[in-house]
C-alpha cells in the first residue's frame, strides 16, 4: 500500500511537471502512420525544419523508443547534457530547431530498448516535463508506426496534440489510415489531415511522373473520412540519400528543389489547420451570467463522481434565469464508461465534477462545454445553487 502511494505521488509530480512544460509550447503536432515504411519520420523532420526556416521556434520529440531514426537523419549524436536545474538540454540542430530522442539517452546507440507500457509512458513524460525546451511555437512529435503505447502516452500527456496521418497511395496503406483515424477518435485526439507520401517518382531524364504505388489513395481516403487532404509528396532518391548521410536539414532548406516546393504547401496547410482547430478555454463566469444554462453532473452512488470514468449516471439540469426548471437522471445505454463525448450529446454547456484530468478538460472545451472542478460532496441540486450563487467554480 505504501509503495502504491509513493508511485501515485510520483505520477502526480510527473503530471505537474508535464503541465508546466506544456504551458511554454504553443502548438503540438504528432505525426502518425498505421504501418512502418511510409516515411513518417522523414515527414516529421521536414515539417519541423520548414517551420524553423519560417522563423517558428520548433522542437522535434522522437518518441519512437525502439527504432529512433531522427538522430541519423539529422546527423547529430552524443548524450544529452543537463542544466543547473537538472533538466535535459535538447540537441541544437540549427537556429529555431532542437531535438530530443531516446537515442540521446543511450550510451550505446545499438542498444535494444525492451520496455513495457508504464516505463514507456514515464520516459515520454520525462521527455516533455524534464527537458529544457523553453518557449516553442511548435513541437513536432515523431511516434512509432501503429497505435501502441507511445502514441497513446502522447495523447494522454499532451491534451491538445493534433494528429497528421502519413500514408502511401496503395490500398494496404489506406486500411491502416482507417486504424489511425479510429485511434484518434478513441483517445480524443483531433486529426488535422492526411499526407500522401511516395505518390510517384519523377524521371530525371524525361520529367514524366510514374506512379510506383498507384496514385490518389490519400486524397480518396480523406474524402471518404471527411479529413482535410494536406498534400502529396513524390519519392525523391536524393532526399533518401541526404537522410542516410545525416544531411536532411540542409536538403529540405534548399528552396529550389521540387520536393521542397511541394512540402511547403503541406506546411502551409498544417499551419492553417492548427489555427482552425485551436481550442480556447470556456469561461465559467460567462456561462454563469447566461439566461439559459444546461448543466451535467456525473454521479456515483448519488454523489458527484470522484472522477468521470467512475460515474454510473448523469444528473442533467435545465436552468433558466437562475432557477432549475427541469432535471433528469440519465444512464448510458448498454455500456460503459461515461466519456466527455457522451456528455456532449446531452447538449449541455457546463459540467460540474470533483476532479478532472487535463485531457478531459481540453476535450470538454473542444465541445464548447465549460468545466467546474473541485466540487464538494453535496447533492446535485445544492451544487447548482452553489454555482449560481458564485460560490462554486471561477476562472
Amino acid at each position: 500500500m505504501a509503495k502504491q502511494k509513493v508511485e501515485m505521488g510520483q505520477m502526480k509530480e510527473q503530471e505537474m511537471m508535464v503541465r508546466e512544460a506544456l504551458k511554454k509550447i504553443k502548438n503540438k503536432v504528432m505525426i502518425l502512420s498505421g504501418k512502418g515504411g511510409v516515411g513518417k519520420s522523414t515527414v516529421s523532420v521536414c515539417l519541423a525544419t520548414d517551420l524553423a526556416n519560417r522563423g517558428y521556434k520548433t522542437g522535434i520529440l522522437d518518441v519512437d523508443l525502439h527504432g529512433p531514426s531522427v538522430p541519423r537523419m539529422l546527423g547529430i549524436s552524443g548524450l544529452l547534457d543537463i542544466d543547473s536545474e537538472k533538466h535535459l538540454i535538447p540537441k541544437t540542430v540549427m537556429k529555431n530547431l532542437s531535438v530530443v530522442s531516446i537515442e540521446y539517452l543511450l550510451a550505446d546507440k545499438d542498444q535494444a530498448v525492451i520496455w513495457r507500457g508504464p516505463l514507456k509512458h514515464s520516459a515520454i513524460a520525462q521527455f516533455i516535463g524534464q527537458v529544457a525546451w523553453g518557449e516553442l511555437d511548435y513541437l513536432v512529435i515523431d511516434s512509432p508506426p501503429g497505435t501502441g503505447d507511445e502514441p497513446l502516452s502522447v495523447a494522454q500527456l499532451i491534451p491538445d496534440a493534433k494528429g497528421v496521418i502519413v500514408t502511401q497511395p496503395q490500398e494496404i496503406s489506406l486500411a491502416d489510415v482507417r486504424k489511425c483515424i479510429t485511434f484518434c477518435k478513441h483517445v480524443e485526439m483531433e486529426p488535422i489531415g492526411i499526407v500522401e507520401n511516395m505518390s510517384g517518382i519523377i524521371c530525371p531524364y524525361c520529367g514524366k511522373k510514374f506512379h510506383i504505388f498507384k496514385s490518389g489513395g490519400g486524397e480518396k481516403i480523406a474524402l471518404i473520412t471527411g479529413l482535410p487532404f494536406l498534400g502529396t509528396l513524390n519519392f525523391d532518391p536524393d532526399l533518401v540519400d541526404a537522410a542516410d548521410k545525416g544531411k536532411l536539414v540542409s536538403y529540405i532548406s534548399d528552396e529550389k528543389r521540387p520536393y521542397n516546393q511541394d512540402f511547403k504547401k503541406i506546411t502551409d496547410n498544417v499551419i492553417k489547420r492548427v489555427e482552425e482547430t485551436r481550442v480556447e478555454p470556456i469561461s465559467v463566469e460567462e456561462i454563469r451570467r447566461r439566461r439559459w444554462i444546461r448543466v451535467a453532473i456525473p454521479l456515483f452512488k448519488d454523489k458527484v463522481a470522484p472522477i468521470l470514468p467512475q460515474a454510473d449516471e448523469i444528473a442533467v439540469f435545465h436552468v433558466i434565469e437562475g432557477r432549475i426548471e427541469e432535471s433528469a437522471r440519465l444512464r448510458p445505454e448498454g455500456k460503459h464508461t461515461i466519456t466527455p463525448a457522451d456528455i456532449s450529446q446531452l447538449k449541455v454547456n457546463l459540467v460540474i465534477l470533483k476532479d478532472i484530468k487535463e485531457k478531459a478538460k481540453y476535450v470538454f472545451n473542444r465541445y464548447k462545454i465549460g468545466v467546474v472542478s473541485n466540487a464538494p460532496d453535496l447533492p446535485p441540486e445544492k451544487l447548482i445553487e452553489e454555482f449560481l450563487a458564485g460560490r462554486l467554480g471561477g476562472d
